[in-house]
């Protein structure tokens, strides 16, 4: 059985600064800033939705405390 490994908010982030520097640096290459803007794209919902779950677990556990 394998195990998915969840990449970390931080770990998404590097990724996405790494691709908007390629857009900035000397490697870039027009035929591949469609892909790479997608894979962009991708990676920012991804963080995106990351963070409202994470900011929707912070507010029940804080309610829960509060409740205590």
């Amino acid at each position: 059985m394998s195990q998915q490994k969840t990449e970390r908010i931080s770990e998404k982030m590097t990724r996405l600064e790494k691709l908007v520097e390629w857009f900035k640096g000397d490697d870039f290459v027009l035929e591949q800033a469609t892909e790479k803007l997608l894979q962009a794209q991708e990676l920012a919902v991804s963080v995106e939705n990351d963070l409202l779950v994470l900011r929707n677990t912070v507010t029940v556990l804080r309610e829960k405390f509060e409740e205590e």
